[in-house]
């Protein structure tokens, strides 16, 4: 459960911020192509280790996380593959910490995650009334278990739309849901937001309810 609030701390920030301040994504290579992610594991990894954090951040949001994270699947492995800082004469993010972080420079085995995470492939788009989530014609779901990824799926707009319907139904019939909807209150967010929030982030609070073959 500390993992559960921990991860969602996070997506609370990036909502209640994003459209006051410029919101940089992660990066997913997958099968060779490079794709932007909205999910922020390292941030779990620095909270446990602050000292190995590469730039000192002042207010601790993923807005402001000062990092560029690219992971990587390799041979159902789930791996953080480089760490990119601003340079010294540069501000894009394009120098590599990686090394520090580990004191060996490879690909570092993300063996504390787990969970159901997506992301989406080709064109970024926005609806009407929302500027703050993407959406994508194409997405790939997955799961991780330790760092070692579990079933694969790929979805449609549409498609990812019923199962996230789908998803969101059933959870709502859990007491994690109620919990997490309480606490995304208590945090700020108005009962509107919050429905909306754990609608969009349903299969990682979902994890649980993965559809079996």
């Amino acid at each position: 459960m500390k993992h559960f609030y921990t991860v969602f701390l996070f997506f609370i920030t990036l909502q209640v911020l994003a459209q006051d301040t410029k919101y940089e994504t992660e990066r997913i290579i997958w099968e060779g192509i490079s794709y932007p992610y909205r999910y922020h594991h390292l941030e779990q990894y620095f909270n446990y280790y602050p000292e190995k954090r590469p730039v000192a951040s002042v207010d601790s949001t993923i807005i402001n996380r000062n990092y560029v994270a690219v992971f990587e699947v390799q041979d159902n492995k789930f791996y953080l593959n480089n760490l990119l800082v601003s340079g010294n004469s540069s501000k894009e993010k394009n120098h590599s910490v990686l090394k520090e972080l580990q004191n060996k420079n490879e690909p570092m085995l993300l063996h504390w995650v787990s969970g159901l995470f997506e992301f989406g492939m080709g064109e970024e788009q926005f609806h009407p009334n929302d500027t703050i989530n993407p959406y994508y014609n194409d997405y790939i779901v997955f799961e991780v278990v330790k760092g070692t990824i579990g079933r694969v799926e790929n979805f449609t707009y549409n498609q990812l739309k019923l199962f996230k319907d789908y998803q969101y139904r059933r959870f709502r019939q859990n007491n994690d849901y109620q919990r997490l909807f309480r606490r995304l209150i208590q945090n700020g967010m108005s009962e509107m937001e919050a429905s909306s929030h754990i609608y969009h982030y349903i299969l990682f609070y979902s994890k649980s309810n993965f559809l079996k073959k």
